[in-house]
């Protein structure tokens, strides 16, 4: 039982820290476009400015960057955790090893999209 619980107990919270991370993102981009629509609703002149700088909330190259670079850090930390395991058990190593490629993978894309998107 407690083999299988704590792998199950992992993925969710890995799923848990993704929505968590999203909803508080769809959070500030409501509440920044809520800001801009009661000013706009009381009369107030919106600039050229604000709207440009409103759109660095969303900026997907500066958001490929913040998240490649996440990513890769937390397969970094998920390979030092792994430092921590006795030496007598070189498969849970490996097994580390594996779990720790995939946000690596994914943070190694990120910053790809970023670099060959920013070249814009």
């Amino acid at each position: 039982m407690e083999d299988t619980l704590i792998p199950i107990t992992f993925f969710f919270a890995i799923v848990g820290i993704i929505w968590l991370f999203s909803h508080y993102n769809f959070k500030k981009r409501d509440v920044a476009h809520q800001t801009l629509r009661h000013a706009v609703d009381k009369g107030q002149e919106v600039s050229p400015e604000l709207i440009e700088r409103m759109s660095y909330l969303s900026d997907p190259i500066k958001s490929d960057l913040r998240r490649g670079v996440l990513f890769v850090a937390f397969g970094l930390a998920v390979i030092s955790l792994g430092l921590f395991i006795p030496t007598d058990e070189p498969e849970a190593f490996q097994g580390i090893l594996g779990v720790s490629s995939f946000p690596i993978i994914l943070g190694l894309a990120y910053l790809g999209l970023w670099r060959f998107g920013h070249e814009r």
